[in-house]
């Protein structure tokens, strides 16, 4: 099933515009710094109570967090599906999703970010997504590989 939200549909009902302002604002800006320093803090891993129930959730295997960053792991057959988000929404930068999948997945293993046909979009959460494949893509940003 495929389904269209507008981009950002669920900022309006995120919890943390819930919080008071000043607490929004501090926690905010707390993610910031961290973002910056690079102190991320030790992952750590949630089960999910919710594997194996009918749903996208339910195919979910479990959650690694840190201070900064929530990654939903899931098995996809041919690959690890991560799906990474923070508590602002904002976007992880290339370094960080790169830093994500080396500690998630292992440095010496190769991530995709896709861009589906329009009709396959699911926009649902400020969730950015990459695919940690289990065989080595046949082609590589590096020239060494084929010389």
């Amino acid at each position: 099933m495929t389904l269209n939200l507008k981009q950002g549909a669920t900022r309006r009902s995120n919890p943390l515009m819930l919080a008071p302002t000043k607490e929004r604002k501090r926690l905010l800006m707390r993610e910031r710094k961290l973002r910056r320093s690079g102190e991320w803090g030790p992952w750590e891993r949630l089960e999910n109570p919710e594997r194996f129930k009918p749903g996208w959730l339910g195919q979910v295997d479990h959650v690694r967090r840190n201070r900064v960053f929530s990654v939903l792991v899931r098995d996809v057959g041919t690959a690890t599906h991560l799906a990474v988000s923070s508590l602002s929404g904002d976007r992880p930068t290339w370094h960080e999703m790169q830093r994500i999948k080396d500690e998630i997945a292992g440095p010496e293993r190769t991530a995709v970010e896709v861009y589906p046909p329009k009709t396959e979009i699911v926009d649902e959460a400020e969730m950015f997504h990459i695919w940690v494949l289990f065989e080595p893509l046949p082609f590589s940003l590096n020239v060494k590989r084929y010389a």
